[in-house]
């Protein structure tokens, strides 16, 4: 039989398993979630979804310090969704150089978004915000993660992760106006009211259309200006090619995206 004595130190044990009400979950989880729902970071997954690439290239991509993105480099790293390897260089100032390459590792990120899963479930009634935030950076790693054609994928703001598949031939680039998608049955790229600077869709910002086997962007109708790699584009058609970077309007309202061609095989150096 059980002393008073013995039950008391096994409800005292029993506290300790880790559950959805226990501080120590909330402070990890949340840790967890804030390390994938970097802007930054997720623009780093889309940027080396599909090509391994150098700290320089990442650096260049995302616009910040060569020690910076090491940082962001390192948190990647040890949530184990990205991979770090050996490789030579293509780059003119270092061609043949040995240089260290940054990789998806295969499946990581659908291993990470079944993770959170998990905790917007065991969350939802203890922590509500912390489950929706859950469910929206899973969306963001899934959208990633299925790459399987042409896409581009929006890298700021609230609807980072959000990917568009390029199934049609053209596409109206803008934001959205009221009754659009009902009564216009046109594809196009349609963004939420946040992204300000970006035009309307009726007179769009840009154009992507497919030509020859390529996707080709142009300048619409916008006063923020379409740009590629950070150059400012015209109306004459500039071919995309994987990994360039989109900008509508480049600034706090304007957006930007990844453009995505046909994955190649994980591991795969330039």
């Amino acid at each position: 039989m059980k002393t008073e004595k013995g039950m008391n130190q096994e409800r005292t044990d029993d506290r300790t398993i880790l559950n959805s009400a226990d501080s120590e979950f909330i402070a990890e989880l949340s840790e967890y979630l804030e390390a994938l729902s970097s802007p930054i970071r997720l623009h780093i997954l889309s940027f080396i979804g599909t090509k391994p690439r150098t700290v320089r290239q990442i650096s260049h991509e995302i616009e910040t310090s060569y020690e910076n993105t090491k940082k962001h480099l390192s948190k990647l790293l040890s949530l184990g969704i990205i991979r770090k390897e050996i490789g030579v260089s293509d780059e003119p100032a270092n061609q043949g150089q040995p240089v260290f390459y940054y990789s998806l590792i295969p499946d990581g990120l659908n291993h990470a978004a079944q993770n959170l899963t998990i905790f917007s479930s065991v969350a939802a009634h203890t922590s509500p915000d912390l489950s929706q935030k859950a469910s929206s950076i899973q969306t963001g790693l899934q959208n990633i993660a299925s790459l399987s054609g042409p896409a581009i994928i929006i890298t700021q703001g609230q609807m980072t992760g959000r990917r568009f598949e390029l199934t049609g031939g053209t596409y109206r680039m803008g934001r959205r106006e009221e009754g659009w998608d009902g009564i216009n049955p046109e594809p196009a790229i349609l963004l939420d009211d946040e992204y300000r600077s970006v035009s309307r869709v009726s007179k769009p910002h840009a154009w992507l259309k497919k030509q020859s086997g390529f996707w080709t962007i142009t300048e619409g109708n916008s006063k923020g200006g379409t740009y590629v790699n950070g150059k400012r584009i015209g109306h004459e058609p500039v071919v995309l090619t994987d990994g360039d970077r989109i900008d509508l309007s480049p600034g706090t309202l304007g957006v930007n995206f990844i453009f995505h061609s046909a994955p190649k095989p994980a591991g795969t150096h330039p």
